[in-house]
């Protein structure tokens, strides 16, 4: 018979957990650039579909107000920057 062990590195997890994070914002920092670069000026019933393909992209949705918002800031040609939260790991 064979013994088998397992020893789980909590704190590698953690340091996974957090790159992902910040890679994710860094990702959609750029998918959101991209957005900025190719509506800038564009009306703002155009941007919003993208936003929302964007936002679905990423398994999740953008909602009233915050994709108002966000159309008049990408019509306005302003810079939307991602930042990650850092991981509550006290639940």
């Amino acid at each position: 018979m064979t013994n088998v062990s397992f020893e789980f590195n909590e704190e590698g997890l953690r340091r996974v957990a957090e790159e992902a994070v910040r890679d994710t914002a860094a990702q959609q920092t750029q998918d959101l650039e991209r957005l900025r670069q190719q509506y800038t000026g564009q009306p703002i019933e155009a941007i919003r579909p993208a936003l929302q393909q964007l936002f679905a992209g990423y398994g999740g949705s953008i909602t009233e107000p915050d994709l108002s918002d966000w159309a008049q800031l990408i019509h306005d040609g302003t810079r939307i920057e991602m930042t990650p939260e850092p991981i509550d790991w006290s639940r």
